[in-house]
């Protein structure tokens, strides 16, 4: 009887183990970067990752994707709710890394650094509108490219091997970042680091924790720990309209045929324009 009874524990113990093994090894693959697609270019066009993104945040309804290779570490986002592209665009998108897989942003790239003193394409529009000429959506996209071309600032953060807080989309550091409409209207963000920046002995054996952060417009002189100081709402003043940042190594400012930053016709709400959204995810790095 004991003997049939140590048989049966065994055979139980081994199943268990298996089970174990397996169920950690499917929770290491779904939690494991992979190598972004062959000839991969930063152009605010997911063509190159198949139209599809791998991951999805559903606090957030969000889906990125996260990709390396031996060179570069790759991101990419694809923003559909109208107050979020507004955000984007004029307070710019932070993407914080921090190799030690805790949520401390010791390395960040900020994108599009936007001019707040830049008058904004809806209010361009509607001076048209009132100078009675006719607002077509022709004219509404052309402002748009107009303001893609001029957002070419990235603001980095924890990187000692780059000089200054300030970069520009032409830099010779080799970060690469772009945005653009998809034809859906879609606002489309890429980016992309180079991992020796990092000074990461071993870029597979830890996690590393990621954030994506929108940033919350403040007004000129405003404290963005209190952007409501100035009174509810009055942050989002002059960011009704949608407005797009150029930049990045074959960054376009044409929607592609679609209507730019037509993805959600949802009236915005302006007083979440000063609010910032954020979310930590952890991973780790592929070690092909």
């Amino acid at each position: 009887m004991n003997r049939l009874f140590s048989r049966w524990f065994g055979i139980c113990t081994i199943q268990m183990a298996i089970a174990s093994l397996c169920y950690a090894q499917s929770k290491t693959v779904s939690n494991k970067l992979q190598p972004p697609p062959p000839g991969i270019t930063i152009d605010g066009d997911l063509k190159d990752w198949g139209d599809s993104l791998r991951f999805y945040n559903s606090d957030k309804q969000l889906y990125y994707t996260l990709a390396n290779d031996q060179d570069n570490l790759y991101m990419a986002i694809r923003i559909n709710d109208r107050s979020q592209q507004i955000r984007v665009l004029r307070a710019g998108l932070t993407l914080s890394i921090d190799t030690r897989g805790k949520k401390k942003e010791s390395f960040s790239i900020t994108f599009p650094v936007g001019d707040l003193s830049q008058n904004d394409p809806a209010q361009s529009a509607a001076d048209l509108q009132a100078a009675g000429g006719d607002v077509t959506q022709e004219n509404r996209d052309e402002l748009m490219r107009a303001r893609l071309t001029k957002l070419r600032e990235i603001r980095v953060s924890g990187f000692k091997d780059i000089e200054g807080e300030t970069i520009t989309t032409s830099n010779t550091y080799g970060i690469k970042t772009a945005i653009d409409y998809d034809k859906d209207g879609y606002l489309v963000y890429e980016a992309a680091i180079p991992l020796k920046f990092f000074h990461a002995d071993d870029l597979a054996k830890n996690e590393w924790a990621f954030n994506f952060k929108i940033n919350g417009i403040t007004r000129q002189g405003q404290n963005p720990n209190n952007p409501d100081q100035d009174g509810p709402g009055k942050a989002g003043r002059g960011g009704g309209g949608m407005a797009g940042g150029g930049g990045g190594r074959g960054g376009r400012g044409g929607g592609r045929g679609g209507r730019m930053g037509g993805g959600n016709n949802a009236p915005v709400d302006h007083s979440e324009l000063s609010k910032s959204l954020d979310f930590w995810e952890k991973y780790y790095l592929s070690s092909k």
